[in-house]
């Protein structure tokens, strides 16, 4: 009889069973370390990624009205202005400063478009000024809507008001008498602020500069930038009021965009930390400029510019 045959020796099975579990404890060791490597070395790429806030996109219904607003009341500058007429759409870049330095708004016109769903989700523009009571005068002699009066911000002492353009788009004026960038933020509601925040900070990079809660009006939000004090840059405002989850997107805001070194790494930084690709890294067909467009775990849109080609078009 042969003892060896089948399972007839005990200990036999049992020590190649061992063998075995060994094996795969083995293989799954190495998949973490190799897991753990490869997002620590795209976490290390996204801290030292030169990113910058470039500018905001939205639909307007009327451009050239948009413009004489933005130009007159809120003393913005008309920075550059292209025509696609096989496409049907006009852009118009208008901010405070050169492009290469400052914040932007892009506008974009779509023939025979006029009006525009803002959504739920959207909530204001931040614009720093000098004096908000001036601006508001301004506005209202323009024929301009103010919705809410100029005085101090509730629990606090800088003063704010809030304007409507003609699309609806509101824009909260603050009034700071130091400012490096007039157009100091952009707020957008989400439904989840701690997942929202880790996740920008995780792929995109930017840091959390302040938290505020505010239990009397069931809200509370969260800074985030590039910059280390949020008074110096633009900041990314993010809002969760209490209970909350979901907003409707519309179709007028449309995305920031943001410069990057490398669309295709941040792309893999996007994907690894719970966002979606809806637009694979790659040229833009005739500006050739690298681009990779994302949508964060609410749905928001970003598109991320490959900052030297950003430069060539600004050239």
């Amino acid at each position: 009889m042969d003892l060896l045959a089948g399972t007839g020796i005990p200990g036999v099975i049992g020590s190649t069973q061992v063998s075995q579990s060994r094996d795969s404890g083995t293989q799954a060791s190495a998949a973490l370390a190799a897991s753990t490597t490869h997002e620590e070395n795209i976490l290390q790429f996204v801290k030292n990624d030169n990113r910058r806030m470039l500018h905001v996109v939205y639909r307007v219904g009327d451009i050239d009205k948009t413009i004489k607003f933005y130009t007159e009341c809120l003393g913005m500058k008309v920075l550059r202005r292209r025509d696609i007429p096989e496409d049907k759409y006009t852009n118009a870049f208008l901010g405070y400063g050169p492009e290469e330095t400052n914040f932007a708004v892009e506008l974009t016109y779509n023939y025979g478009v006029d009006k525009y769903d803002i959504g739920t989700g959207f909530g204001h523009f931040g614009i720093a000024v000098d004096d908000v009571q001036k601006v508001c005068d301004l506005v209202k002699a323009k024929g301009g809507k103010v919705t809410r009066e100029p005085g101090p911000v509730k629990g606090g002492n800088s003063i704010i008001a809030f304007v409507e353009d003609s699309d609806g788009y509101s824009f909260e004026l603050i009034q700071r008498t130091a400012k490096i960038e007039p157009f100091c933020q952009v707020m957008l509601r989400v439904g989840d602020l701690d997942r929202a925040v880790q996740f920008y900070k995780k792929a995109f990079g930017m840091k959390e500069l302040s938290r505020r809660d505010n239990p009397e009006q069931m809200y509370t939000l969260a800074k985030l930038g590039y910059g280390d004090d949020e008074m110096k840059t633009t900041v990314l405002e993010l809002t969760y009021n209490y209970g909350i989850t979901e907003y409707t997107k519309g179709d007028g805001y449309g995305q920031i965009a943001i410069g990057t070194n490398d669309v295709y790494k941040t792309a893999e930084a996007v994907k690894l930390f719970g966002g979606e690709i809806v637009r694979e890294p790659g040229p833009l067909p005739g500006l050739n400029t690298k681009i990779t467009a994302i949508l964060d775990p609410d749905g928001w849109k970003s598109v991320f510019v490959d900052n030297a080609d950003f430069a060539k078009e600004l050239e």
